[in-house]
């Protein structure tokens, strides 16, 4: 009997956190100084629930999303109150957002949910497929933010505890606190050459307490899937998630999905770095074909290729076309 998804996300979660723990058990024991690892703690505490409040990683930037307008597309309001009675769950606030690629993120603003949808996805998922979309985005309410928030910042307190372990232990107060602030600086840094560093102090295992974290968010993809598809269908959503894939743009980097359709087009370190599977095994897990407009599309093994995307008419001002004349591989 396969394990259920959400005790798999579940037990990941208290793992790295038990896991923590006891490191952090071992730099007190090792004399690390109790007030300042209280401080450090309380410091990521906080964060973590405001991580927590805002959704984990699905907080957005309020900056740049903005309420409805009157009257404005009507048919997303009929289909997310439809989803919601379907579903027999209350109606979150729903607010519109552009995005690198056209789709739905769902958060919390002050621990009310709240969906954020791209104005432009209607017009290239449909009704139908804004409703499937929507529905994954409500699978993800509940523990699925709250086990994101938890491993947060878990590899970072991870990688600091091996950090102090093999460098700083008996060095004197002073070296210890300056190379603690000077990794806690690190930590909060986003520029990837920094991360490297931060990983080699930590001798590989804040990556791999982040990719074990990453599978978790994997796993809590598929489980929003299965639970859209009990709300619409699987192969609704699995249309949704090709149709989005098709005029992405933007750059994807290995800590997020980016909408890559198909394995062949993941380098190993974005799959094992993902927050989402590729939309192959996500449509796989759920039962379905790929779309017949799509499959001219897969890359074939062993040769070089690259998804060309349709245009965003945000960026270009063309409109969008059909996709089975625009989207191709070069080759």
């Amino acid at each position: 009997m396969l394990i259920p998804l959400e005790v798999r996300a579940w037990s990941i979660t208290l793992g790295l956190l038990t896991i923590t723990l006891f490191a952090i058990t071992a730099i007190v024991r090792t004399g690390a100084p109790l007030p300042v690892v209280s401080i450090a703690l309380f410091v990521f505490g906080v964060i973590a629930y405001a991580s927590y409040r805002a959704g984990g990683r699905y907080a957005f930037d309020h900056r740049h999303a903005r309420p409805f307008e009157p009257g404005e597309l009507p048919e997303v309001h009929r289909t997310v109150l439809e989803i919601c009675e379907t579903a027999n769950r209350p109606t979150p606030t729903i607010v519109l957002m552009e995005m690198d690629a056209p789709g739905a993120v769902v958060g919390y603003d002050d621990g009310s949910p709240i969906v954020a949808l791209d104005p432009l996805l209607p017009q290239i998922v449909g009704r139908e497929g804004v409703g499937a979309l929507f529905a994954h985005e409500l699978g993800h309410l509940g523990t699925d933010l709250h086990t994101d928030a938890l491993r947060a910042y878990l590899p970072q307190i991870l990688g600091f505890c091996v950090f102090w372990l093999l460098f700083l232990v008996g060095r004197g107060p002073e070296v210890a606190g300056i190379g603690s602030l000077l990794f806690g600086a690190l930590a909060f840094a986003d520029d990837r050459r920094i991360h490297v560093v931060r990983y080699v102090l930590s001798l590989g295992i804040e990556p791999l307490a982040l990719a074990v974290s990453r599978y978790a968010n994997r796993l809590e993809e598929y489980r929003a899937d299965a639970y859209a598809a009990c709300v619409v269908d699987p192969e609704t959503i699995a249309e949704a998630l090709y149709r989005v894939a098709a005029v992405a743009t933007g750059e994807n980097i290995e800590d997020i999905t980016g909408p890559i359709p198909w394995n062949e087009d993941r380098s190993l370190r974005f799959a094992l770095f993902a927050t989402h599977p590729s939309i192959e095994n996500r449509v796989a897990r759920l039962g379905c074909d790929i779309p017949l407009w799509a499959r001219p599309y897969h890359p074939q093994s062993n040769r070089k290729h690259q998804l060309k995307y349709i245009s965003d008419p945000r960026r270009h001002g063309d409109g969008i076309k059909d996709e089975e004349s625009e989207v191709e591989y070069s080759r």
